[in-house]
């Protein structure tokens, strides 16, 4: 149910377009079965007198060369305002997506790898953009196909249309059994589609680890395992499909044998004229399209309920923060003027609660002080750090800003307050400038010059070919881990703030 609320909210959103659509989609159906019945009259009235009927006869072929000529126009407008909302949709999914996950903190990043994240943004939400766009419009277009044909079927021939109805239903038994193993199958492939994205994604980050372990053969074995999980379901799927179809075609030329062997008989007794029967095999004709591409609706509707309940376990995640007070933040100034308060810190990382990480850790710094961290390695120092700026939550009143419990503070604003440079630093695919002045529009180069000279990495950019300009390829894979390091931390003095963390910048 949720994700039959959340697709209907998404239709809601593009209400008046799908309107538009419906209207153009039921004009095109409309004339395309106004076609039939004119060719019956054009038949019935050429067997009365040719000669005498020529006028009506040329009046019937003028409207189906009408109906043809407008049912191509609305055909395609009414693929335009079905086709616009899924790539609209398509769009707002992945912003949305984007703008949770930016809210989420450290620990939903340790239980979702970043390779399945993005493997929902790209596969997951392509399948809700099929839905919402082409899938509907099947819907509609089926529904009305499948319900006016057959109408219009019996209204020539009662005895004729129960005849053919058998095979019909036959294949709507069919159908409903390959949904239940196409929707299993679907499954599968998702998380191995998340799996795979995942693990190519770790691969990448450590292919210098992998070549000097010389372990690039282990992870070409890895990736094939799960590409094979992800092609296995994929066959599964295609055979179903690829029995289905077939089935469906030895159904459709069963109604057409049925058709040509009872309609043929009805004829020789003439209880169906000649115009009769060329108008009903019109409306069999038309019911084909709907029923072969039955399978394709089924696989689209399919995959785009299944992608919607992954995204839905995104959305509904929200990170666990402590509720703001407003009067609590209304006592921090715009700028710190006593300084950060630590006292009796205990803290244990969530999945491992009875380890403590750090235990009754008291200590004070006064505004414009410089303090210093020492500590062996995996001692705690840089949990503090993470404590300190709120990446991990600490309990209630171990750490104030001007008296001020940090967990009070909205995030936004802490960050404001407080400017961390952590020891991995991480350069975006960008220019030495555009890596300094990031998410930064007011700043002038003379600003940019100074933060570098005070990170000591002027004489590095006098070295380099383009100067600020040279590129840092992703990652900042063109400079040493020193040179990110120092890069990152110009970066962070450009930042105003009151309290610059800087966690082992300079290892």
């Amino acid at each position: 149910m949720p994700r039959l609320r959340f697709a209907f909210s998404l239709f809601l959103e593009h209400l008046w377009s799908y309107l538009g659509g419906v209207v153009l989609l039921a004009a095109t159906l409309w004339m395309g079965l106004a076609i039939p019945r004119y060719l019956q009259e054009a038949i019935d009235i050429l067997r009365v007198d040719p000669e005498l009927n020529a006028p009506q006869f040329l009046e019937y072929i003028y409207w189906i060369l009408g109906f043809a000529i407008a049912t191509a126009i609305t055909r395609t407008g009414s693929r335009l305002l079905f086709f616009i909302p899924g790539r609209k949709v398509e769009y707002d999914l992945k912003n949305r997506l984007l703008a949770h996950l930016l809210r989420q903190q450290r620990d939903y990043f340790l239980a979702n790898p970043t390779g399945a994240l993005i493997s929902r943004v790209n596969n997951d939400i392509n399948g809700v953009r099929m839905m919402m766009g082409i899938g509907i419009m099947m819907v509609f277009s089926g529904v009305g196909t499948l319900t006016l044909a057959p109408y219009y079927m019996y209204q020539i021939s009662p005895t004729l249309t129960v005849y053919c109805a058998v095979p019909i239903l036959a294949a709507f038994a069919l159908l409903q059994i390959s949904v239940r193993v196409l929707r299993r199958e679907q499954m599968k492939q998702m998380k191995a589609m998340q799996g795979l994205s995942d693990f190519t994604v770790e691969s990448y980050n450590g292919l210098d680890v992998l070549k000097s372990y010389r372990g690039l053969d282990w992870a070409i074995g890895r990736f094939g395992s799960y590409s094979g999980e992800v092609r296995d379901a994929a066959i599964r799927m295609s055979t179903v499909r690829a029995y289905l179809m077939p089935l469906l075609t030895h159904i459709v030329n069963a109604v057409k044998v049925l058709l040509v062997f009872v309609g043929g008989l009805m004829m020789v007794r003439a209880e169906m004229t000649m115009g009769g029967f060329a108008a009903y095999l019109l409306y069999l004709t038309m019911l084909i399209s709907p029923l072969m591409g039955m399978t394709f609706l089924i696989f689209i509707i399919q995959r785009g309920m299944t992608s919607l309940v992954s995204m839905l376990d995104v959305l509904h995640t929200e990170p666990e923060l402590p509720a703001v007070r407003p009067e609590e933040v209304a006592k921090l100034g715009a700028a710190v003027s006593h300084g950060v308060a630590v006292k009796g810190l205990n803290f244990s990382y969530p999945d491992e609660p009875d380890r403590a990480v750090l235990r009754d850790i008291t200590f004070e710094v006064r505004s414009g002080e410089v303090v210093g961290l020492f500590g062996t390695v995996g001692s705690g120092k840089s949990t503090l750090v993470n404590l300190l700026n709120r990446y991990l939550t600490p309990s209630p009143g171990a750490i104030t800003i001007d008296g001020v419990d940090v967990r009070d503070i909205p995030m936004s604003l802490l960050r404001e307050h407080v400017v961390t440079v952590t020891q991995d630093a991480f350069m975006f695919s960008d220019t030495i400038h555009n890596n300094v002045v990031f998410s930064r529009d007011d700043v002038t180069q003379g600003q940019v010059d100074r933060v570098i000279d005070k990170a000591a990495f002027t004489v590095d950019v006098e070295r380099m070919p383009a100067g600020q300009s040279t590129q840092v390829g992703e990652k900042g894979i063109t400079l040493s881990g020193g040179q990110k390091q120092r890069l990152s931390l110009a970066r962070a003095l450009l930042q105003p703030c009151d309290l610059l963390i800087l966690d082992d910048v300079l290892s």
